[in-house]
């Protein structure tokens, strides 16, 4: 019976080391799948044998849910990435010892940052003194702040729209969520448009002035004589006129300016075209006795443009030539093919405009000699509609001008 005592405790003793063996290696297992998890890597095999078999089932469940958070995280980090370098506006995170922790590429541009931005202080950083208070604000009173910055040394300045909001990140801690928005195109176009009221409420005054002191001086002296009253209505003419004149200016602008006027194309050549405009002046020419010059190079390409706007230009620039063209003298209206674009150019031997004015003379009621200009009837708009209806055809215009050696203006069009 020994012998059989022996063998069972034989058995029980291979029973007990195999059981465990087969533990200690599902163990050592799962161990390996869980440090790999731990360490974001995928195991290759799921699979334990004995009791650990389920542990190892739950573990593939584990790494495949982690594996789909991960995706979905990095898909929301691209997404967001995406939607930062997207924006037109400047964003930018500090957090709670106004240090940069991100920045988008709008907010990069504005400026100028350098790639090793983060981490920094945010005055180090952007060298904005306001900003870098505007961020303690909101992290000590946990109350958003807004508040318009300009930004020195560009030209024109740069005007901005700053909005911070005290946020929390995912650990709690307090930090700044910064949006920059550019305005300053708004600010030039809202400085632009008071420039405008201005000017047309300027233009307006003095000839409404001269029409309400000679209506009241009509009024007031009924026995006025026949040579005075008919000196009194000529003047009320002339403004008038003048009036009218900057009113209809101001509308085509206005019209130009919205893009409500429908162009009615055809196809011009342009050497017939010039010398219809020529025979059109040649009546108000002859009696300030100015000679007209065509100066039109051969074969040139046709050009598409609406007549009625195109005759509208160079009327304006030989109007403009001849009143400030010595009798006697002559204006030159040329045309050639420069750089695969139609130059038409209208050129008078007036005194010219000295070089700190010629950059501005498109500008809308801008005079060079502002008395002379009123004097002679100008509205200070035609060639701002000159400007206006080159560009509408899809060309240009420019000056160039020596002081006391007149002014040429250069149109250019697209070939056909």
């Amino acid at each position: 019976m020994s012998w059989l005592f022996g063998i069972l405790f034989v058995i029980t003793l291979l029973t007990w080391f195999g059981r465990e063996f087969f533990l200690r290696k599902g163990t050592e297992k799962l161990g390996a799948l869980l440090n790999d998890l731990t360490q974001g890597r995928t195991p290759a095999d799921f699979q334990i044998e004995g009791a650990f078999f389920e542990h190892g089932q739950q573990a593939a469940l584990i790494a495949k849910e982690l594996t789909h958070l991960h995706r979905q995280r990095e898909l929301a980090e691209a997404n967001l990435q995406i939607i930062l370098s997207s924006m037109q506006e400047g964003v930018l995170v500090a957090d709670s010892r106004r240090t940069v922790r991100l920045a988008n590429p709008a907010a990069s541009k504005l400026f100028n940052l350098s790639a090793n931005f983060f981490g920094r202080p945010v005055l180090e950083t952007l060298r904005e003194p306001t900003l870098d208070t505007m961020i303690a604000d909101a992290l000590k009173t946990g109350e958003p702040q807004e508040s318009e910055l300009e930004i020195a040394g560009r030209k024109p300045p740069l005007i901005l729209v700053v909005n911070v909001t005290p946020m929390r990140d995912a650990t709690g801690e307090a930090g700044a969520l910064v949006m920059f928005r550019d305005i300053t195109r708004l600010t030039q176009l809202e400085q632009v448009r008071r420039e405008f009221v201005a000017n047309v409420s300027h233009e307006l005054r003095t000839p409404l002035a001269i029409f309400q002191g000679y209506v009241e001086n009509l009024q007031d002296a009924p026995d006025m004589s026949a040579e005075n009253r008919s000196e009194t209505f000529a003047i009320l003419a002339k403004h008038s006129q003048r009036l009218n004149a900057l009113v209809e200016d101001l509308l085509i602008l206005a019209r130009l300016e919205a893009r409500q006027h429908e162009m009615e194309i055809e196809t011009l050549e342009v050497a017939d075209f010039c010398s219809e405009m020529a025979r059109d002046w040649a009546v108000r020419l002859a009696k300030k006795n100015v000679t007209l010059r065509l100066d039109i190079a051969e074969n040139l390409p046709v050009i598409e443009g609406d007549r009625m706007r195109l005759e509208q230009v160079f009327n304006n620039l030989l109007d403009n030539a001849l009143k400030y063209t010595p009798e006697g003298s002559t204006i030159t209206f040329g045309a050639a093919l420069v750089n695969d674009m139609v130059d038409l150019w209208v050129k008078d031997e007036g005194q010219g405009i000295l070089s700190a004015d010629l950059p501005h003379i498109f500008e809308r009621f801008y005079r060079a000699d502002k008395a002379r200009s009123r004097e002679l009837g100008g509205t200070g708009l035609g060639l701002s509609i000159v400007k206006h209806i080159a560009q509408a055809h899809g060309g240009s215009v420019s000056a160039e001008s020596t002081y006391g050696q007149g002014l040429t203006v250069h149109v250019r069009l697209p070939r056909n």
